[in-house]
């Protein structure tokens, strides 16, 4: 029997961390989750509004339009839905969407009217989402890439996440005369492949707000917030040949599971100014979030056969998983943020928000086993772009006690890439409110959607490109119905 795939920490986060660093910063670095059902409602355009418990988030001057202390709860329920390669999946998941109050200290006699404190916390993202990618017919292997990978290193050398994995469940042969690896599966032989991902988690925000208010025309805000992270994800790749195979091989199984988990702190700064009583004006700047993370991951891998290997009696082969956990620091990029919106009365509101993040400032640090990230830094660098946001939304007030809201928000692409389409995340929205006075009740409904394209593997060759290796590409497309309900309590 062949080893037991056993290698340096430092060899495998070469191959196993990378790609998951790179996503991160887009990951944790977007966050398209509004707060309260009447932000939702209205495409999350509160820069230049305030009045709302959850625009302190985006703008902590918000909180120095409030005349009123107030506490409130937003439940949500999401219903994630991907569409790749025809397969269609699903996943509902029941989150705390928000939950916080304002402290308003109001005073009309003083040119600083009041002195308000807030605090809530609100979901920023949620991660939990089924997907299923098919190849039916593919030219090229996830073992070839292997190979290639492999290069000429001994046996023992191998990478324990993956081409060790595979060598010790016979699906890599190394020529005794060349010292290359090689698949068991021949050149021209086409195979079929799926892949089932899991993902889980959320990320939330915490946040301590201070805001003033001077003479009902300047409002001015500062805010600490304390970020959480948790992410999970699960995927099993399966493959087999297209037809029987030569070296006997019926089909093998490779398993990821990585979790992430993490604390971060930042801090915004706000204004929110009133020319007129008719218009008001916002802008708002959030520091990086500054992360502490655990990483942890493990792979295994097993192959059943047909026909044994030469040698062998065993059908099946199972290589027990290789697991890797450390600690590092990311920090997120920062964003700035300014809004316009139109007080028509007390019948209706027009609100819109721009919104500029610099994915590029986004950087990895500090990790355990001295590992450097300078690597993965340089392909933020060259991989991502700043992006320009658009929020926009209006409330019309059909009496004293219903509202309506309609909204639409658009996320650009972080990404350098020839397909602008891709990876764009939009929602349009809508919504209704009630006002009782001392009680109030908001309800929201937002249909979201993107798409991308992704593949299962890559390699490629500096020196010699007909030697690439890159699986077929799969189109996926990514909607998210989303039902919130807030209550809320003036005093």
């Amino acid at each position: 029997m062949k080893r037991i795939a056993i290698t340096a920490i430092a060899c495998s986060l070469a191959m196993a961390i990378q790609a998951q660093n790179f996503e991160d910063a887009v990951r944790f670095g977007r966050q398209p989750n509004p707060g309260t059902a009447r932000s939702a409602a209205m495409g999350g355009a509160f820069t230049a509004l305030g009045g709302d418990i959850s625009a302190i988030s985006s703008n902590p001057a918000g909180i120095g339009v409030f005349r009123k202390s107030e506490v409130s709860l937003t439940p949500l329920l999401n219903f994630a839905k991907t569409e790749a390669s025809g397969e269609k999946m699903n996943k509902t998941a029941f989150q705390l969407g928000g939950l916080g109050g304002v402290l308003s200290f109001y005073s009309p006699a003083f040119n600083w009217k009041s002195f308000n404190i807030g605090f809530y916390y609100t979901n920023l993202n949620n991660f939990n989402r089924n997907t299923r990618q098919t190849v039916a017919v593919s030219n090229n292997s996830f073992t070839d890439m292997l190979a290639m990978s492999a290069g000429q290193a001994e046996s023992d050398d191998l990478d324990g996440f993956t081409t060790g994995l595979a060598y010790d469940a016979y699906l890599l042969n190394r020529d005794p005369e060349t010292g290359y690896y090689h698949s068991i599966l021949g050149a021209e032989e086409d195979v079929a492949q799926v892949k089932d991902i899991e993902e889980r988690g959320y990320q939330g925000e915490y946040t301590l707000a201070f805001g003033t208010n001077f003479q009902d025309k300047l409002y001015i805000g500062a805010s600490i917030g304390i970020q959480s992270i948790y992410y999970k994800m699960t995927s099993h790749f399966q493959e087999a040949p297209d037809v029987d195979s030569p070296s006997g091989l019926d089909y093998y199984n490779f398993l990821e599971y990585k979790k992430m988990n993490g604390v971060g702190t930042n801090v915004k700064f706000g204004i929110i100014y009133r020319p007129i009583p008719e218009l008001r004006i916002g802008a708002a700047i959030h520091s990086p979030t500054w992360y502490s993370m655990n990483y942890s991951m493990s792979t295994a891998m097993d192959s059943y056969f047909i026909t044994p290997p030469q040698g062998e009696e065993a059908y099946n082969f199972w290589t027990p998983s290789y697991k890797m956990d450390i600690d590092y620091d990311i920090r997120t990029p920062w964003r700035a943020t300014v809004g316009l919106a139109a007080v028509l009365g007390q019948k209706a509101i027009i609100s819109a928000d721009y919104e500029f993040i610099k994915y590029t400032n986004a950087n990895f640090q500090n990790a355990s086993d001295g590992y450097d990230y300078r690597n993965e830094n340089d392909v933020i660098q060259s991989y991502l772009r700043p992006t320009h946001n658009f929020r926009t939304g209006a409330e019309f007030r059909a009496n004293s006690i219903v509202s309506l809201r309609a909204g639409y928000n658009f996320l650009n692409s972080p990404y350098h890439e020839t397909d602008k389409a891709y990876n764009r995340i939009q929602s349009w929205s809508t919504g209704i409110g009630l006002n009782f006075g001392a009680f109030y009740c908001d309800a929201s409904f937002t249909h979201r959607w993107s798409k991308n394209e992704t593949i299962f593997y890559s390699y490629y060759d500096a020196e010699d490109p007909s030697l690439d290796i890159v699986s077929q590409p799969t189109q996926n497309k990514l909607k998210t119905n989303e039902a919130r309900i807030t209550f809320g309590i003036r005093f």
